[in-house]
């Protein structure tokens, strides 16, 4: 089983106080990333990993080079490629257009040798941007918001799942919202983006986000913990943790897509910086990435297949894991404004953020190919 994923929905309020959490997260995760790096793995192994894109054999690729469903694609690659830094923060299927742009070479065809790494937390990913060992992150964009609003200085520049993939796990006898009123809530942390989603989302259904009790328990793991043992009652989770919830016989009351829809926990990020520097690389980047999340809604056996090698899944988790993205990998990569600016509302009225900050400020769709 692959590696738990920590939610890291960045906590802090807007001033000074926010500023110096920003600065403090953005140093420690910056040590961490510094510390872990080094060892060759897939783009979902453990944190800290790195890999590079050149087509791969052997367990990470489930087919020969030059198969036409499964392996390298038949366009033959430039004759020259530029060197580019991912730090990602997703796993398994949520980053399998990743590791299939990696496994089948269309990074490669787009001129692009990308190096990933592996983090545990967008602050880590941060770290990584902010000093310049990484081009681009996959990360939160909640995270991205965030920083921003604390005067730090991120963009985001297309995004790889096109909705929320945070399914509602509640405790044995929850069957659904109303019988929330007067229970408890795993969470990351107060003011946290985790939070406040949950609050969005028992005030949205119509039963009030002051019904629930609000208990800090830890990250994915541990919420997951505490509603086996009906410590709290329900949590947010994703995959691999949805499936063994459902395993355990939680129940899933589904995702909070129709409560926040048109917002995103996979996104690509930059600073201002790196996106002048490297305009054309990251276009050639993000349109490789559209190419390969085609390829992953297209071949499900074959994705699944790969799936199954990248992150050592049995065929079961892996096709469990992978439905449950499948109908959100992105089609266009455009970040929502819309979507965004539902985020910054719900930020500022649930204690993420202090005042809402313009969301046009916070992306843009330049670097994505025309469509």
């Amino acid at each position: 089983m692959r590696k738990a994923r920590l939610m890291n929905w960045f906590p802090g309020n807007s001033g000074s106080g926010a500023r110096r959490g920003v600065t403090a997260a953005i140093t420690a995760g910056l040590l961490l990333f510094a510390s872990a790096c080094g060892s060759s793995s897939s783009p979902s192994a453990a944190a800290g990993s790195s890999t590079s894109s050149a087509p791969q054999g052997g367990s990470t690729s489930p087919s020969t080079p030059g198969n036409s469903s499964t392996g390298t694609p038949s366009s033959a690659a430039p004759t020259s490629v530029e060197t580019f830094n991912l730090v990602n923060t997703k796993y398994a299927a949520e980053a399998l257009p990743i590791t299939a742009g990696i496994s089948r070479g269309i990074f490669k065809k787009h001129g692009i040798d990308l190096h990933v790494t592996q983090a545990n937390t967008s602050s880590v990913a941060s770290a990584a941007l902010i000093s310049g060992r990484a081009d681009l992150g996959l990360m939160q964009s909640a995270f991205v918001v965030s920083t921003d609003a604390a005067g730090g200085n991120l963009k985001l520049v297309g995004q790889l799942l096109d909705q929320l993939d945070y399914h509602i796990i509640t405790a044995k006898g929850i069957k659904n919202l109303p019988d929330l009123v007067g229970k408890k809530m795993g969470d990351p942390g107060a003011n946290n983006g985790n939070t406040a989603t949950m609050k969005a989302v028992m005030d949205k259904a119509g039963y009030g986000a002051d019904k629930l009790t609000y208990v800090t328990v830890g990250a994915q793991a541990a919420i997951l913990a505490a509603l086996q043992a009906n410590q709290v009652q329900v949590g947010l989770l994703v995959a691999p943790f949805t499936i063994q919830a459902r395993g355990a016989g939680l129940n899933d009351l589904g995702t909070v897509e129709k409560y926040l829809p048109n917002n995103t926990a996979a996104a690509f990020a930059g600073t201002t910086a790196t996106l002048q520097k490297k305009a054309d690389l990251v276009r050639n980047f993000l349109a490789a990435v559209l190419e390969s999340a085609q390829w992953v809604s297209q071949n499900p056996t074959d994705a699944i297949t790969l799936l199954m090698s990248s992150d050592k899944l049995t065929k079961e988790v892996a096709t469990e894991d992978y439905n449950e993205v499948k109908d959100i990998y992105t089609k266009t990569g455009k970040v929502d404004p819309d979507g965004l600016t539902a985020w910054i509302q719900v930020a500022t009225k649930y204690g993420v953020m202090k005042s809402p900050i313009p969301a046009d400020g916070l992306f843009t769709n330049e670097y994505l190919p025309t469509q």
